[in-house]
Order: C-alpha cells, then structure tokens, then sequence
C-alpha cells in the first residue's frame, strides 16, 4: 500500500514539473463552473417548504460575450393553472405558474434594481419594487437579456442567458474589474401586491391565497406588474425573496488594455474575430505589452486589395490566397483553422422546445440560398410555383430529419400568411470569403450542381428561374445576392435581405429570433417593417455564421453532408480530420479543401467537416521600419506558439473556442513567415516553408460527430467586438514591389530562414507513439528521483536551471 501511493505522488509530482503538450494538439483548458444553493421548494399542495434546491453555471470563469447555461434542480415544477406540466414559459402570462426567471445583475450582492430587465432596473435602489418606472426605463440599451423558463416536472431546468460585457451594456458595465453575477429567480407566489391585505398593498409572501386564484395569480410571470392599494408595487418582491446569486467572473478584452498607440494594425477575415480579440487581450498585459489595432469591416477582398496596393494595414487576414502576380514582398503565416457553421434556431412544432440535431446537404442549402422555396400563400409566383412552400415540407429534408410524433423532432409550420422567410437563412451582405467556400462547397456537389444548372430534384422541386445560368452568373461567388424580387406586388424581394452590417449583425438576428425579411405590406408610415421577433417556442431560424460565434453563443450547427457521405458537425475533431486532408498550393504554401476533387482524400474522408478552412495573415516582408517588423513578428509568434496562443481555452492569450490549433508543420511555417517579416527580406509567397501532403488522415470517430457541435463543450470566448477605426497606417512605404519570377522563388531564397524538416500537415510528429510507450518507465524512474529529492526538483521548476532540466525532459519524450 505504501508503494503504491509513494508511486502515485511520485507520478503526480513528475506529471506537474513535466512541460505540458507532448502532442501536436494543445490540451483543451475548460472554464469550471459554479454550483450554489438554491431556495427550499414550495410544496403548492399544502403550503409548505422542503429541501433547498441547487443552481449550477457551467461556466463561470473568463467569461465574455456569450450564452452560458444555468441548470437548476429541487425546484417547484412549472404547470399550467388549469394543471398539466409546462414546456416553454412565456414573459407576462397570467396562465403558467412557478416560472423561472433568469437575470444578468451587478455586483456580487445585487440590488433588484442591477438585474438588467427586472421590473425596476436603474431605477431608485432604496425604493425596491414600490416605484414606478418610465415606459422603457428597464431596456435603456438593448431589448433584455433576461431569459424565463419553465421547471419540468422532476424538479429540473436550464436556460441559456446571453452575458453581456462594459462593451455592450455599459450601464451593466460588466468586466474584469467591475464583479457581475446571475440571479436565479423562482415564482413561487406570495401575496406580492397586497391584494388580500389589509391596508391592500401590503405585501405579504406568506399569504399564498393569490397564488393561483384565477384572478390575480401572484405565482406567475403576469403578476409582475399589478398597480394595488393605491400605489404603484410590482408583483416581482416575494420571488426575489427566493432568488439564488451565482458569482460571474469576466475575462479581459481589448479594452481593458492600458492606453497605448497600436504598433501595428490588421485588417480583415471577420471570421477570425473572437480568436484575434482573445489574442489582442493577453498580449497586451504584462511586462512587455503589445498593441495592435485589428478591423473586419470592409470584406476581405477588399482587405487583400488594399494591402497589395500599400493603402491599407500592415496585415491582411484572409481565407483565401492571391494567384495575382505579387505587387509587393509578402508571405503567408497560418493562424489557425476554423469552420463555417450553418446554424438553427428552431422549436418542436408540438412540445415548442428546441430542437438540436439537424442534417443538410448541398443540395439543401443551394435550395435555401437561391429563394426557391414558395413562401407566399394565396398567390401564384411563376418562379417558384409547384416547390414546396418551406424547407420543412421539402422531401428531401424530410428524408434526411425524419418527423417523429412521439419523441420529435416535429418540423414547425411554413410561417404565416406567408409575411415570414422563416427558412430563408439570415447571411451576410457584401462580399466574403464565408461566402465564396459556401457556394464552392455547393457547387462542387454532383448533386447541387446539377440542381444550380435546372435539373429538378427527385421529388420534383426545381430551382428559382432567376438563379439560372441565364439569368445569374451562378456559384461560386463573394456575396449573397437576392436575384427573384418577382410575385404580386414584388413580393419576393421582400423575404430575402442580406445584412450588411457583418457576422456580428447576423448572430444578433439569431439570438433575437428575427428573420432577415420584411413585410410586403406598407405600414402606415408608407414603408416596409422588417419582420418581428420570434416568440420562444415558434421560432424557425436558419443562419451561416463563423463557428466561433456560434459556440459563444451556443447555436445548435447542423450536421452538413461530405463528399465521403457523412454528416459531420464542426467539432474539433471534425475540423482536424479535414485539415488533414487538404491540399497545398504549391505557389503560396497555403492550404484548402479540394472541392470537386474525385480521388483526393478528401472525397473519402469520413469524419471531415466540409466547411473547415484555414485563416492565413499576408505578411509584409519589405518596406517596414525594424519597430513595425518586429512587432508584427512577435504577435505571430506568440499566436502561433504551440504552447502559447494555440493552446485551447477562454483566457486572454490563448485559442478561443471554435478554432483548431495549428499543426507542427503549420506552426512552423508560421514562425518561418515571422522570421521573414523580422529581416525584411523581400521573401515571397510559396518559399518561406513547405508544407507536405499528409500521408493518413488524423484517426477520429468514423460518423464525425466526435465532440458534438459544441466544439468538445467549450461554450464561452472573449467576443470583443473589435476595432472600429480605419484601416491604420498602411506598412511598406517605400520599398519597390516586387514582381514573383517563376517557382514561386525569391531573389533572396538562398539566404532566407526555413524549417529543417517539414512534418505532413495534421500528422502528428513521427514516433510521438513510441514516446509515449516510454513514459511509464522513464516517469518510474524520475518518480524514484523524486522521493529523495521531489522538494529540491519542485523548488528548481521555478528557476532557470529548473526550466533547462525540464527543456531536457521534453527533449527526451518527443525525441525521434
């Protein structure tokens, strides 16, 4: 016994000295969550209280701007008040009794009026609940961010609650220095407005007679603005009484950098903003800060242009490669991989809750993307008469997400009279690499591009006549364009409008449950409203956003059909496996999926996510001073550090959620492109390093589900919305472009750093197996080193001597 504990903490003590990350793959670092005590639960039937229930945040460190979940259990079950159990609460109903709801608040210990859409929110906190509040007063910034939600019968719940940070509500004002929390507020009734009391107006939350007397019903939501006794007194005090505070703790973001000028600035690739901004915040703390300036406006074509034409950021960040002759020096660095996530919101036509699993194909989509659903009732619209009136009664969808009347998913209804595209996806106006790998995706698809080109499908749908050839130049393309504004009254111009106001406008449509439509009916201001929110419950929501996005803010992603025949999520382990197929252009060194490509691996990769790509800087690597050089430099460095910024958490620094980390052969070239940048040695594209094909895909699970759609259950990023001024003082002034010779090579090849030895993308390095086979034994005998002398080695890890003996330990394990 006594052996085998000594070699236990023998094993634990080398296992906390040892370097992390012997993989190739960083490890994940998951935020923890926090579970506190909740009230006794009201027992309806005969007044009285039991056992205290418990409230549970998954999440509560490092956060930002996202959705967390709070469960509860040991609550009073949600019922209807005629009886029977409720699904789905709703704001305001008389109807529904013992809901829950759930706050955003400040401070640790907050007052009623901190919680951001309680009934007395801003207003004066020595009055509590006996104040009258302005029309409005409770939403000054935003419509609330609080969340109701019903308690199933076994006494569980769980709701989603988008946390806002100082950048999105300042009168919150939530971040890493100002303490937040959430409150978790049961209506367990309690004669909340005095309407049995004498004087009336007397609260008393003893006397439950209210609770469900068909008239006042104090146990529910609709209670919580009742006018009794005279004087103004919400119905929200005796459920306060019984709310449960769970401490939130806030990650820094970019703006809690100290003040100073940006030492250099980028510029592009929407899609990379969460893990840009999660970067920005950490490398601007500590001994020596760096400041960069970061905007994604604009497209990144757009930013591509601007950077070879010397008129925009010093870096361009982009998906996509330039074939162009070069127009100045510049290589390409990897930053990471990420995905495009094709999300839904949409609620169980029959029990209302949400549903999570979903498949689509390209075919799917391209019918989604080209308005060539029937939307309009009662009317006949000649380019899409005879196709089915939504996605939901499409055949083919209901092939792939079968209705099932017992256990669901029951597919939601086509909308109403026809005024909502609820099945029209909300998308991103201008141009776009998102865009361009969406319609090439579809494209390459046999089967959506015999759809594209007029064939019907199976079933007998045809495509929108205004997306054919004639008509339209056909995909792929850079931005979403509605070509149909065709049907009485030009009706279908009005289901379809792209938003311009990028990815983050796109995810706020989403969470606020509203279409990206309009009504084709003129108000009474002569204009055409844009179409409402969705209720909780009847919602129907197609969007494609950035995978980043939509695991902050916990979107459900639809499983999406690969040339191999799988329907895979973008889990991480999804995206690896598609990294690991991908090609290597051999003039910039970067890489893609083969789209359209019969015999490449990807056509037979199983487990790969078809729309994962690979987000790339153009660095400059001629004309900048040595200041800009090195600063632009480090900041890949540090990014691209495989045990730095590419290793997975929530914390400022390190890789935000929804992003694959690079590769060896990746992060090499990465560091190669940095070294270049630093000597300014006029290196171009294709040259700085080599990246080799990948012999064997990354082994994961065959049906490419591993991790769900969660991202392995990382939920939470930094979500700082970014920089917002211009694009910043463009670099390379000065320096004569340089035109590409032939190969690809640079006048200053011979002279220029590379890697060594190049290792297959998403391979892991050669004999890592074998290393590991000898773990055991060598962590026994450091363990038996340990015994006598695990204090000196503990005290040493601290120092530099420390440092090298470790340096020499990982040396050993990752030896080829």
């Amino acid at each position: 016994m006594f052996a085998a504990a000594t070699l236990a903490w023998a094993v634990a003590v080398t296992l906390a000295v040892l370097p992390g990350g012997l993989g190739t793959v960083p490890r994940a670092h998951a935020a923890g969550g926090v579970t506190v005590p909740g009230p006794p639960v009201w027992h309806p039937e005969d007044w009285t209280t039991g056992d205290r229930g418990s409230v549970t945040l998954e999440n509560a460190g490092n956060l930002g701007n996202e959705r967390v979940r709070v469960r509860w259990s040991g609550f009073t079950p949600t019922v209807f008040s005629w009886g029977g159990p409720v699904d789905v609460a709703v704001v305001g109903s008389s109807d529904i009794l013992y809901p829950v709801r759930v706050y955003q608040c400040r401070g640790t210990d907050p007052k009623p009026t901190d919680c951001y859409g309680s009934t007395v929110y801003n207003g004066d906190p020595a009055k509590g609940f006996e104040q009258e509040m302005a029309q409005g007063a409770t939403t000054p910034e935003f419509p609330t961010n609080m969340v109701i939600a019903a308690t199933r019968p076994d006494g569980t719940g769980e709701a989603e609650i988008e946390l806002w940070t100082s950048q999105q509500s300042q009168t919150l004002g939530c971040d890493a220095a100002h303490a937040c929390s959430i409150v978790v507020e049961p209506q367990y009734g309690g004669d909340s407005i005095g309407a049995y009391q004498t004087p009336v107006g007397t609260v008393n939350c003893e006397d439950h007679s209210p609770d469900s007397d068909g008239f006042f019903n104090t146990a529910s939501d609709g209670s919580f603005r009742k006018n009794a006794g005279g004087r103004y007194q919400t119905g929200e005090s005796c459920a306060w009484n019984q709310r449960a505070v769970v401490p939130l703790e806030f990650a820094a973001t970019p703006s809690d950098c100290k003040a100073a000028d940006a030492e250099f600035a980028m510029a592009g690739l929407e899609m990379a903003n969460r893990a840009v901004q999660q970067w920005r915040a950490g490398f601007c703390a500590g001994d020596q800060p760096l400041n960069l300036q970061y905007v994604f406006g604009g497209g990144e074509p757009q930013a591509r242009a601007a950077f070879l034409e010397r008129r925009g950021a010093d870096v361009a960040l982009t998906a996509r490669a330039e074939h162009a002759p070069a127009t100045r020096p510049y290589v390409y660095a990897p930053l990471g991989s990420t995905a495009v996530s094709v999300v839904y919101v949409i609620d169980d036509g029959t029990n209302r809750r949400q549903i999570r699993q979903l498949r689509l194909n390209a075919r799917l989509m391209a019918k989604l993307l080209t308005q060539s659903y029937d939307l309009q009732y009662g009317a006949t619209i000649p380019s899409v008469d005879g196709n089915p009136k939504c996605v939901f009664l499409d055949p083919e969808f209901l092939k792939l997400n079968p209705v099932d009347v017992v256990n669901g998913p029951v597919w939601p209804e086509c909308g109403s009279g026809g005024n909502k595209a609820e099945t029209t996806p909300v998308v991103i106006g201008g141009t776009s690499d998102l865009v361009h790998q969406v319609t090439s995706w579809i494209a390459a698809d046999p089967e959506a591009a015999q759809f594209l080109g007029g064939a019907k499908d199976p079933w007998g749908m045809r495509l929108n006549s205004f997306y054919l050839r004639s008509k339209f130049t056909g995909y792929p393309v850079d931005t979403f364009q509605p070509q149909d504004f065709s049907g009485p009254g030009h009706w279908k111009q009005y289901e379809w409008n792209p938003l311009i106001g990028g990815l983050g406008q796109v995810a706020r449509s989403v969470l606020e449950g509203r279409a990206s439509c309009s009504d084709p009916n003129i108000d009474n201001t002569g204009s055409h409203p844009k179409c409402g929110a969705q209720p909780v419950g009847q919602r129907a929501l197609f969007a494609i956003m950035d995978a980043g996005q939509a695991k902050a803010y916990s979107l459900p992603e639809a499983a999406l059909a690969n040339p191999a025949g799988e329907f895979v999520t973008p889990s991480l382990g999804a995206l690896q496996a598609a990294v690991s197929v991908m090609t290597t252009d051999p003039v910039t060194g970067t890489q893609q999926l083969p789209y359209g490509e019969a015999g490449s691996a990807f056509a037979s990769a199983k487990a790969a996510y078809p729309l994962t790509t690979v987000q790339y800087a153009m660095l400059p690597t001629g004309g900048l001073d040595g200041a800009k050089a090195g600063a632009i430099s480090r900041f890949v460095r540090q990014a691209t550090d495989l045990g730095g910024g590419q290793v997975y958490g929530t914390a400022p620094g390190l890789l935000a959620p929804g992003f694959l980390a690079l590769t060896e052969a990746q992060s090499a070239q990465a560091k190669a492109a940095a070294a270049h940048v630093a000597a300014q040695d006029s290196a171009l594209p294709g040259n700085q390093v080599a990246v080799a094909e990948p012999a064997v895909p990354v082994p994961v699970n065959p049906a490419g589900t591993a991790g769900g759609s969660t991202g392995g259950g990382q939920s939470t990023s930094n979500g700082s919305s970014g920089g917002t001024d211009s694009g910043g003082t463009s670099g390379g002034s000065g320096a004569a472009p340089v035109a590409a010779p032939a190969g690809g090579k640079s006048p200053a090849a011979s002279n220029s750093p590379v890697a060594a030895a190049p290792v297959a993308a998403g391979r892991p390095g050669q004999d890592r197996a074998g290393a590991a086979r000898l773990l055991l034994p060598v962590l026994l005998v450091i363990g038996g080193v340990l015994l006598v002398g695990g204090p000196t080695t503990l005290l040493l890890s601290g120092t530099d001597l420390g440092g090298r003996i470790a340096g020499g330990v990982r040396r050993l394990l990752g030896r080829k």
